[in-house]
C-alpha cells in the first residue's frame, strides 16, 4: 500500500507538470514533502491482524476480520486528494504580490476567480480539462489498486 501512495502521488506530480509545460506556464513549486508514511504513530499500539468474531466459524474465510489492513487502507484512500493547481496558479496569476504575502490577498484572489467562473468569463483550456481526466483516471487506478 505505502508503494502505491508513493506512486499515486508521484504520477499526479508528473501530470501537473506535465500540462503546465504544455500550456507553457510557469511550472509550480513541488511540494515538500511528497510521501506520507502509512502506520500507526509512535507509542500507539497498532490493531490486531486478524480477528475471529465469537461463534464464528474458524474454516470459513469470510468470518475472519483484518482490522490492521482496514486500517492502512484508510489512511491510504485519505492520500487520493489532490489539490487543484489551476486555481492555484491562477490566483497567483491574479494577485501578483499579494500571492507571495498570503492572508487576504489570497482570499480576495481566490473570491475574484471564483466571481469569474460563475460569470462564464474563465473559460477552462483543453488542456485543463485533458489534466483533470488524467487526475481522475489515475485516481480510479491507485483505488482499484489498493483495495
Amino acid at each position: 500500500m505505502q508503494s502505491e501512495v508513493d506512486k499515486f502521488k508521484v504520477c499526479i506530480q508528473i501530470i501537473h507538470d506535465y500540462y503546465h509545460a504544455v500550456e507553457e506556464k510557469l511550472i509550480p513549486e513541488a511540494p515538500p514533502a511528497q510521501t506520507v508514511e502509512l502506520g500507526f504513530p509512535e507509542g500507539e499500539e497498532p490493531p490486531a491482524v486478524e480477528t475471529l468474531p465469537d461463534g464464528a466459524d474458524a474454516q470459513k474465510i469470510e468470518s475472519y476480520n483484518y482490522p490492521r489492513l482496514d486500517r492502512l487502507l484508510a489512511q491510504a484512500i485519505k492520500q487520493q486528494v489532490v489539490p487543484d493547481v489551476t486555481q492555484a496558479s491562477q490566483a497567483e496569476a491574479k494577485g501578483g504580490k499579494g500571492g507571495a504575502k498570503g492572508g487576504k490577498a489570497d482570499k480576495k484572489g481566490a473570491a475574484t476567480i471564483q466571481s469569474n467562473e460563475e460569470e462564464g468569463k474563465v473559460e477552462e483550456s483543453i488542456y485543463v480539462k485533458e489534466m483533470k481526466e488524467a487526475i481522475r483516471v489515475e485516481k480510479s487506478i491507485f483505488r482499484y489498486r489498493l483495495v
